[in-house]
């Protein structure tokens, strides 16, 4: 594993963004270096750090590490790789822009979260319970994905005794056994490609597979192979809503093989959930989901390609635990986590949002326990 060592230049930008409580540090040359806090970004006083250029970036790099890392970072234009810094855990990118040397480290936090601590559902909970299909959690970068599976994995493993094998690029949180036992495989380290991942995976008596992204038709269908056989499968996929994450799932097949496709993954879904953060009352960002379960009417409107139904099935069933964003705003709102400003700043039908404000449309509770 790639690590920090104490005194070096990166050593010390890193430990100024740790205490800012920022979750990115961006630096490219030629331009200050960012920050992103509480999802804002702001830059980093020039004062503290100058501005650097190619040279001082590779110098940086050289000094912090492996030959190896190095290498590939002048080599190939684009590389992913994670480190550590102390305690901390970082998830690297480093690219260029302009023929020039650039960077993004993404903060992994150290914390042991669960679905409770992260203010999620019930529904989800109820997730780590499945024994087979798929699961996709999507959303825009940055909104929380690895998070919610991360507290998922979590619970899962404390409550159920399974073997998890993780497919990643990189391995961004490294789990301990609890009831359940891990096994972390990293992309370009511990195996060719996410595809092969899970071929091989599948050998290992896996009884649930995280695959870090879907990115192309292979990694998709290896992992709806997996669910198809029996393996409870989660993975991500950068989708704003759930109809979205499907047509994406059937945009990596020609228009000849998407009937097929979609009927696989009627068959094998098992839940969508869809995640973005929103400003809260304390500062900070707390999660809103859309959230799809299998059910009868979801599997007809998949196997159909009528993608527009599901709304309106998602809607009308939060007694079985599904929710759209609105709804979850809601529940939020009611809740005191966030204000009537950014209900209405966030809301996906702005217009059926006013209504239930003024009580006209009413929904069943997301966020309490049911009984």
């Amino acid at each position: 594993m790639e690590s920090v060592k104490s005194g070096c230049p990166l050593d010390r930008l890193l430990l100024w963004v740790e205490a800012c409580g920022a979750s990115d540090v961006h630096g490219r040359a030629g331009a200050p270096f960012i920050v992103r806090r509480e999802g804002r970004l702001e830059t980093v006083p020039e004062a503290d750090f100058p501005v650097p250029e190619d040279v001082t970036l590779y110098s940086w790099f050289l000094d912090t590490f492996s030959p190896a890392l190095c290498a590939r970072i002048v080599g190939v234009a684009e590389v992913d790789a994670s480190f550590t810094h102390g305690e901390m855990r970082y998830r690297a990118n480093f690219s260029r822009q302009r023929g020039r040397q650039s960077f993004s480290f993404r903060v992994v936090p150290r914390q042991r979260y669960r679905l409770a601590d992260l203010r999620l559902p019930e529904s989800l909970a109820n997730l780590t319970q499945v024994m087979r299909g798929l699961i996709l959690v999507t959303g825009p970068t940055g909104q929380g994905k690895s998070t919610t599976v991360r507290a998922m994995l979590q619970q899962m493993s404390e409550t159920r005794a399974a073997r998890i094998i993780t497919i990643e690029d990189p391995i961004e949180h490294v789990f301990e056994d609890a009831m359940s036992h891990f096994e972390q495989r990293e992309v370009g380290i511990d195996t060719a490609s996410f595809a092969d991942g899970i071929r091989n995976a599948m050998r290992q008596d896996p009884n649930v597979l995280f695959i870090g992204e879907i990115r192309d038709r292979e990694s998709i269908w290896t992992a709806m192979q997996a669910a198809e056989t029996g393996h409870l499968v989660i993975t991500t996929l950068h989708a704003d809503s759930v109809p979205q994450a499907i047509g994406r799932v059937r945009e990596f097949y020609p228009a000849s093989e998407q009937a097929s496709i979609s009927a696989l993954l009627a068959r094998n879904l098992s839940a969508i959930l869809c995640q973005r953060l929103v400003p809260d009352e304390r500062g900070g960002r707390t999660p809103c989901l859309e959230l799809l379960l299998k059910d009868a009417g979801v599997q007809q409107a998949i196997t159909e390609n009528n993608l527009h139904l599901l709304a309106g099935i998602i809607e009308s069933a939060t007694h079985i635990g599904m929710h759209t964003f609105d709804q979850y705003l809601q529940e939020l709102l009611g809740a005191g986590v966030i204000t009537v400003e950014t209900a209405r700043a966030h809301a996906v039908n702005r217009h059926r949002l006013e209504l239930a404000l003024r009580g006209i449309v009413t929904t069943q509770p997301i966020l309490e326990r049911r009984t």
